[in-house]
């Protein structure tokens, strides 16, 4: 049963229920309950009426990809295209869950916000100064130091980021931020 189903359903009980309280002549208690079982249609058909369907939460790379690639398309497309495409990366991995199918779909349908992906300190073990604990951190030319716990330095990378880091910095212990 879907919302227009419930919605009907609901308005046919409450408009059944207006009549009989309009025909009850006397204010006993039969009177009241249809007046007050009135009241509780009409309120249940009020809420459906202005309810929204809830926004999903998608990653990053899926939002560019809506964005970027596939705007304004039917939404059946989206998923058919990527199988045509036979999209090994991201996507296509993601694509893979029935489940990630169903999230793009609503996603584009009813609206998306983006899930805030982890981020990680990489902390150097037994570097430790009377500042603290030190951790890597990326200078803007891209050079890698370390320093204590900082929040105007990139301390912090994401999983993408580690990845084009170097193999002995990607071995070290990792703090979620």
């Amino acid at each position: 049963m879907d919302i227009k189903e419930i919605k009907r359903r609901l308005t046919d009980l409450r408009d059944e229920r207006s009549f009989a309280a309009a025909i009850e002549t006397d204010k006993g208690a039969l009177g009241e309950y249809l007046k007050g079982s009135y009241e509780a249609y009409r309120l249940a058909v009020d809420m459906l009426e202005h309810l929204k369907p809830e926004k999903v939460t998608i990653p990053q790379f899926v939002a560019d990809w809506i964005e970027n690639d596939y705007w304004g398309k039917e939404p059946i497309n989206i998923v058919h295209g990527v199988v045509e495409d036979g999209d090994c990366g991201p996507r296509g991995e993601w694509l893979d869950d029935i489940e990630n199918q169903k999230l793009l779909l609503n996603a584009i349908a009813n609206g998306y916000e983006v899930g805030k992906e982890p981020r990680y300190r990489i902390k150097l073990p037994g570097l430790a100064g009377s500042n603290g604990q030190q951790y890597i951190s990326k200078s803007a030319d891209g050079k890698l130091f370390a320093c204590a716990r900082r929040d105007y330095l990139q301390q912090e990378f994401t999983n993408n980021e580690l990845k084009q880091l170097p193999d002995w910095v990607r071995r070290l212990e990792f703090e979620e931020d």
